[in-house]
Formats: C-alpha cells, structure tokens, sequence
C-alpha cells in the first residue's frame, strides 16, 4: 500500500477550498438571475449583489480555513 506524501494532503485541501469557492460564487449567480427574473427588473442587479456577496462570502470561508502554521 503507498503511503500519502504530506504534500499531497495540502494539494487536495486548497482544490477542495476552490471548489467551494466555485459552487459558492456559482449559487450567488444562479439565485440573482433567479431573483432578477421574478421581480422582472431592466437590469441584473439582483445578480450583480448576489454574486458579489457570495465572492465576499467564498473568499472569507477559504481565509477561514487556512491553517495558521
């Protein structure tokens, strides 16, 4: 059986962390055009806020799991 490198742990952590990221920001987008269409605004602000939020909201969740070493 191989045994992990160390290096190998911290790889997969930081592509768990952006794939967090990803579906994060990915939601904010989908729930301000879901938003945008049922008000039935002229312009994507409801997108434009919601993604902007869930970027604040990834980037705080990744700052928040990186270990302190």
């Amino acid at each position: 059986m191989k045994q992990d490198s160390p290096n190998d742990n911290k790889y997969m952590r930081y592509m768990g962390a952006g794939t967090q990221m990803l579906v994060t920001i990915a939601s904010g987008v989908f729930l301000g055009r879901w938003l945008d269409e049922k008000v039935g605004t002229q312009t994507p602000w409801f997108a434009v806020g919601c993604s902007l939020v869930f970027i604040f909201a990834g980037m705080y969740l990744f700052i928040k799991s990186i270990p302190k070493e």
